[in-house]
């Protein structure tokens, strides 16, 4: 289901914003991303919010076993691609621990294993660093996620 099917659906908080000019590459970006994760996401949409402030990004959980991700058209302005990759990666992980029945794990070891073994950085790490790459892509490697 795309934007566009979603934004018809039903009027209320959770109706997507308009359109920005950032949504297709976030977009592209869970694409890329998805297939390290053993299930599917089935994120709904994700966008750019220019209320959001206070976070870098959100992942949401609605009822009926819906999801969706929005990242603050602030930090989209002053990060790089890698950071905003980072921030995808690490929403879709908060998404995953909501599909998987651990919603309220938040940021805890269970998240931050799974974090690094789809290649995400709680730390702010890059995933170029040298410690990086000797601890956990190898796991990434190993794996057919």
């Amino acid at each position: 289901m795309g934007l566009d099917e979603f934004k018809s659906e039903q009027k209320s908080q959770y109706r997507a914003y308009s359109e920005h000019e950032h949504n297709e590459k976030l977009q592209d970006i869970v694409d890329q991303y998805q297939k390290r994760f053993p299930i599917d996401l089935r994120i709904q949409f994700i966008e750019v919010s220019s209320r959001m402030t206070k976070h870098a990004a959100m992942a949401y959980k609605r009822d009926g076993k819906k999801y969706y991700i929005r990242v603050s058209e602030n930090f989209i302005e002053r990060s790089n691609d890698e950071q905003l990759h980072r921030t995808v990666i690490h929403e879709m992980v908060h998404v995953y621990m909501y599909q998987i029945g651990m919603d309220n794990e938040n940021h805890g070891k269970y998240f931050r294993w799974v974090l690094g073994r789809v290649g995400g950085s709680f730390t702010g790490e890059t995933i170029h660093n040298t410690k990086w790459e000797k601890c956990v892509q190898p796991f990434i490697e190993k794996s057919d996620l």
